[in-house]
C-alpha cells in the first residue's frame, strides 16, 4: 500500500471520531452527508440558534491546503463565510449556500473561472 492510500485509509478510520468531536464541540445537529464529495466529508448541520450551516472535514491534500486561510481572508465576500474552523483537523463550519448550478455541470474552462 503506498503512502497516499495509507494516509486516506487512516483519515477514514479517524473520521467518525472527528465528526463526533466537532458535533459536540460546536453544538451541531448533523444531517445526512452530501453525496458526490471526493476529497472531504460534507454534511448540512443545524446550529444551536436554529440556523443552518455546513460541516466540511477535508481529506488533507495539496489542492485544499489553503482553503481555510482563503475563507478567512475573503470573510464571506465573494465566498461563503467561515463560521468556525479547526486547522489541525482540516474542519470547517461554513455558511450554507444553495447554488443554482452544480459546478460539475459546467464545462471545465468555466469551472476554472469559478474556482
Amino acid at each position: 500500500m503506498d503512502m497516499v492510500v495509507a494516509g486516506r485509509a487512516a483519515w477514514l478510520d479517524r473520521l467518525p471520531g472527528i465528526i463526533k468531536d466537532l458535533e459536540r464541540r460546536w453544538s451541531l445537529t448533523l444531517g445526512s452527508p452530501f453525496e458526490g464529495a471526493s476529497c472531504a466529508w460534507v454534511a448540512p448541520v443545524r446550529l444551536v440558534n436554529g440556523s443552518s450551516a455546513v460541516l466540511k472535514i477535508g481529506l488533507p491534500h495539496m489542492e485544499g491546503k489553503h482553503e481555510i486561510e482563503g475563507l478567512r481572508f475573503w470573510d464571506g465576500d465573494p465566498t461563503v463565510r467561515l463560521l468556525a474552523s479547526d486547522d489541525r483537523l482540516v474542519a470547517m463550519l461554513i455558511e450554507r449556500c444553495h447554488p443554482g448550478t452544480s459546478l460539475r455541470a459546467l464545462p471545465e474552462p468555466e469551472q476554472d473561472v469559478v474556482i
